[in-house]
């Protein structure tokens, strides 16, 4: 490999994380602000029914079948050997297949819709018309498909997510201000969904702009030849049934607590699975920020070389995750009793809050083996784990869910996790890539684990000795989460060849 491609995968995934920091910080803070209002200005139940469509339409967009995944790992090896034609007809395969996607999900929606009532248990605020609510939502969904959504894929497999991440931020900014502006001036919710669908149109058009002026050359024109509609086939069958999986973990929980307990159960889960979310959303960008460079790194370089930059990988993110459970489990309920202004009935018991903190960290460990599965393509093998956790967690949920509610929707979900998801991928990932490394591989996730088990403790402990509430309090034990848990993993690691590795990586990735 020249040196050339070295630097520019360099500069790329560099590029890439900047951008997707500042995207995923932008989004942090105004739906941190956006959900405030909505939570002060119309109450709990208006945020119970947002968490509750945007999780039935996640359900619905199964239908992509995982389309963006698949098209991206078979764009890796056209663009690697600057295939314009190949490339420009893997487009315009992705461009046809999402028209469809998009009727398919409007189809379906519509279908549901008379169903809509049986999912919630409970009232639902008077003003509000469920069936025009959802509309609202399903033609935000619907729009993504039909207008440019392609667009989004394309950039990700040419290494420019900072693309996609910049026009994200700016459509983001501009949207959430106007939403706030709706909710302080008219409080109508109504008007405040409406401008979601808007700021989707906004998006994907500015996305098609920006794609056409980097990469003036790509455009879906011609026809797939015979053996990559094959592969993409292939692909597509398997990614579908891996997001079942990622679907039944994610949306069915709020489905779920719903049917079983209401709308103001679900805002609360909600409240605490969107800090949840925010803090693995900094991981899923360094994740998604690097993935084309490692498809990349896997289309020119040996399995053995991969293999090492993956170990160097997953002691930097085990480092990072670490530190973020000891953070949630330290800082959770502080930021939550300040949040809802001391309101007991909108939090959740010390006991599933931690559970929320095993959840992170155990949904994260499967962040590193995910980026080189899917930069390598294995989605097929995976396939019948994806089955697996799929119909477990589902099962899980509700059986656990129905007697021990949130407690056990969390339980559920790290059980299959844990064993179907970072168990069996790793299984997949060694076997039909890596070939080496197995143990070392599973020996470090153990020592990582424990390393983060006694540092939390520690932490835990000091944290537990600032009494009393509110903000000063708050900031005192977010000092303590940021400097002793690092102190303690510097501490551990300074010796160790790999910190050495990590650290001489990182520094040349700053420099380039």
């Amino acid at each position: 490999m020249s040196k050339g491609v070295y630097t520019s995968r360099l500069k790329n995934a560099k590029r890439n994380i900047i951008s997707g920091f500042v995207k995923t910080f932008v989004v942090i803070i105004l739906n941190f602000v956006i959900r405030t209002a909505v939570l002060y200005y119309l109450g709990a139940e208006y945020q119970g029914l947002s968490g509750l469509f945007t999780s039935i339409l996640q359900v619905l967009n199964l239908t992509d079948l995982g389309f963006s995944s698949a098209v991206t790992f078979i764009l890796y090896k056209p663009i690697a050997d600057n295939d314009i034609d190949t490339i420009c007809a893997i487009v315009a395969f992705l461009k046809k297949a999402y028209k469809i996607i998009g009727i398919v999900i409007l189809v379906s929606g519509l279908i549901l819709m008379p169903f809509l009532p049986q999912l919630i248990s409970g009232d639902c605020p008077s003003d509000i018309n469920i069936y025009i609510l959802f509309s609202l939502y399903l033609f935000n969904a619907v729009i993504s498909y039909l207008l440019f959504a392609y667009k989004s894929t394309l950039l990700t497999a040419m290494q420019r997510e900072d693309i996609v991440s910049n026009v994200y931020s700016f459509t983001t900014l501009v949207s959430k201000g106007i939403q706030f502006l709706i909710l302080l001036l008219f409080r109508n919710y109504y008007l405040y969904i409406l401008i979601i669908p808007i700021g989707s149109i906004i998006n994907n058009i500015l996305l098609h702009v920006c794609s056409l002026k980097a990469f003036p050359d790509i455009i879906p024109k011609g026809e797939v030849n015979s053996q990559i509609k094959n592969e993409l086939v292939k692909q597509v069958k398997a990614v579908f049934i891996g997001r079942i999986s990622d679907i039944a973990r994610n949306s069915f929980d709020n489905i779920v607590l719903s049917a079983f307990l209401g709308l103001v159960v679900v805002a609360v889960y909600d409240n605490y699975y969107y800090i949840f979310s925010a803090v693995y959303g900094f991981m899923g960008m360094i994740a998604h920020a690097i993935r084309a460079s490692v498809g990349n790194s896997i289309v020119k370089e040996t399995s053995e070389k991969n293999y090492h930059d993956c170990m160097k990988f997953s002691f930097i993110f085990m480092w990072i995750v670490g530190w973020c459970s000891i953070c949630m489990c330290c800082l959770y309920q502080p930021f939550m009793l300040m949040w809802m202004k001391g309101n007991l009935n909108l939090l959740l018991s010390i006991p599933n809050m931690l559970l929320f903190c095993v959840y992170f960290y155990a949904i994260s460990l499967t962040y590193t083996k995910g980026i080189y599965l899917e930069a390598r393509g294995l989605f097929w093998e995976c396939r019948q784990w994806y089955i697996f956790e799929a119909v477990g967690n589902l099962v899980l949920n509700i059986i656990l869910g129905y007697f021990f509610g949130v407690t056990g929707i969390l339980v559920a979900t790290i059980i299959t996790i844990l064993i179907f998801n970072y168990i069996g991928g790793t299984l997949v990932l060694f076997k039909y890539y890596f070939k080496i490394g197995f143990q070392e591989f599973f020996a470090s996730h153990i020592k990582y684990f424990v390393v983060t088990v006694l540092n939390g403790l520690v932490t835990y402990l000091i944290c537990s000795l600032i009494a009393g509430e509110g903000v000063v309090n708050f900031v005192i034990k977010l000092v303590i989460c940021i400097l002793l848990p690092n102190s303690i993993y510097l501490g551990t690691y300074l010796k160790t060849k790999m910190f050495n590795e990590s650290f001489n990586t990182f520094k040349r990735v700053l420099r380039k």
